[in-house]
């Protein structure tokens, strides 16, 4: 090696003193494209096209709520298993709560793939 100190970056590579220059043409689409990919990855250009390079396709960053949405499809399932478990055990099932649960995953999902879709409550006005 020639004595260069590598450091992580923010982008999760290594900088490993990287001398070489490379600078290209692009259309206007080609470069809005490959901005607003990096963008969505939350990544520069420079890192984007490096992890291309390499062969790693990078990853939309999750949307704001995701951490706040998985936690609670993960409290739902949580609460099904509970039940589960105390159905198995007894021979009886609490229906109240078991359908209080159904009701409240649907209504997350529903909710979930609304976010992850981009549909609005103005979206599904529709012919229902």
């Amino acid at each position: 090696m020639s004595g260069a100190v590598a450091r992580q970056r923010g982008d999760g590579y290594i900088n490993t003193n990287r001398t070489q220059k490379l600078s290209l043409r692009l259309s206007e689409v080609e470069y809005r494209r490959i901005t607003r990919r990096a963008k969505s990855c939350g990544l520069t250009k420079s890192a984007y096209v490096r992890q291309l390079i390499v062969g790693y396709k990078p990853r939309e960053t999750p949307p704001n709520d995701y951490f706040a949405m998985t936690r609670e499809l993960k409290e739902i399932g949580n609460n099904l298993n509970q039940l589960s478990f105390v159905a198995n055990a007894t021979g009886l099932i609490d229906e109240a709560a078991y359908y209080e649960n159904v009701i409240h995953l649907r209504d997350s999902l529903r909710r979930i793939e609304k976010a992850v879709l981009g549909v609005t409550d103005d979206d599904e006005g529709g012919d229902g």
